[in-house]
């Protein structure tokens, strides 16, 4: 069976193209819009700014409802820094952000991270 010269190589580009595809926000574009963001401002408001944004997580309480939506923006770091997010092949790291909605109204977010194990105890504690 003969091979063209040409066969590999166009064989490879759509493999390459599908590896070095993004599947977060530009660091610069999520920035750009996170001046934008609010504490108390409504969850649709939050919706239309960050339409790709993704349910984690959400809690009936007695005295109303959280919910908590995920925006993850990527970045190309030369050097890997340790964030569990690399793409090894791409050097894409991705970084994900949580915004927390009480009632509808974002009430904070940052890094999941960045909270304490018992969100419970802050929610209970700051409504009495």
């Amino acid at each position: 069976m003969k091979i063209k010269k040409t066969t590999i190589p166009c064989l490879l580009v759509p493999f390459l193209l599908i590896g070095c595809s993004s599947v977060g926000l530009d660091k610069g574009d999520y920035y750009g819009r996170l001046e934008g963001v609010e504490l108390g401002m409504l969850k649709e408001d939050f919706k239309q700014m960050f339409p790709e944004s993704i349910p984690q997580a959400a809690k009936l309480y007695s005295n109303g409802s959280v919910e908590v939506l995920e925006v993850s923006y990527e970045y190309y770091a030369f050097m890997p820094t340790g964030n569990r997010e690399r793409n090894a092949w791409t050097g894409m790291e991705g970084q994900p952000q949580w915004f927390y909605f009480f009632n509808g109204t974002l009430r904070k977010f940052g890094d999941p991270g960045d909270w304490p194990t018992e969100p419970d105890l802050i929610i209970e504690t700051r409504k009495r």
